[in-house]
């Protein structure tokens, strides 16, 4: 009888753990955050990739070009 309680115990801590793990992650989508999977031991951590200003300015340009062709299309 006390081992039945125990186990359903460990049973509900797993659910509990389980859920938490889907709120920090759901916190962490929504605050921009990094974390990107979570395992056993707690949340697996990567670093968050940047542009170069080079890649940055070649999307803008691109996204011009595209925007004017929009335009230009409509005259």
């Amino acid at each position: 009888m006390f081992s039945d309680l125990v186990r359903e115990l460990r049973g509900t801590e797993q659910l509990l753990v389980k859920q938490l793990e889907g709120v920090r992650g759901a916190i962490s989508a929504l605050d921009g955050g990094s974390v990107v999977s979570t395992s056993g031991t707690g949340p697996v951590v990567r670093k968050r990739r940047h542009l170069s200003a080079k890649a940055r300015a070649a999307i803008s340009r691109a996204q011009k070009l595209r925007w004017a062709k929009v335009r230009a299309e409509k005259k």
